[in-house]
């Protein structure tokens, strides 16, 4: 008779291995890499450093007329909104005389409370708006 050999269930010892993975990012923030990396661009594509400098000089200079077109169109914009504030308040207050003159003082009392307040309520939002 033959025995079978079983099979040798006994720890085996074994060294474990740990790999590690290691990953180097490298980031910043701008148009223009640090000075390293442009000597790299410039290494793969001659002139790249220049081609890339001038792009942000480009983008800087689009920022700068984007903003001041801004920062005009608003002032426009509040001159505007003045001049008809001007001009409604100057209505309302004509026509509240008018009215007095014309023997209505309830009518003139009630245009020129109304305009007061609402000019007044306007001017209030419009400030508390501006500051935040």
């Amino acid at each position: 008779m033959s025995k079978k050999k079983k099979p040798n269930k006994s720890p085996v010892n074994r060294q474990s291995l740990k790999v590690e993975a290691v990953s180097l990012q490298t980031a910043y923030s701008g148009p223009i890499p640090r000075a390293q990396e442009l000597g790299d661009y410039n290494a793969v594509v001659p002139g790249a450093a220049e081609r890339i400098l001038r792009m942000a000089e480009k983008n800087l200079q689009h920022q700068i007329e984007t903003e001041t077109l801004a920062l005009n169109s608003a002032r426009e914009e509040a001159r505007r909104g003045q001049i008809f504030a001007f001009l409604i308040a100057f209505l309302a207050f004509s026509s509240s005389i008018a009215a007095m003159i014309m023997g209505f003082p309830s009518v003139a009392i009630v245009i020129g409370g109304t305009t007061v307040v609402s000019l007044t309520i306007a001017f209030i939002k419009g400030r508390h708006h501006n500051s935040t």
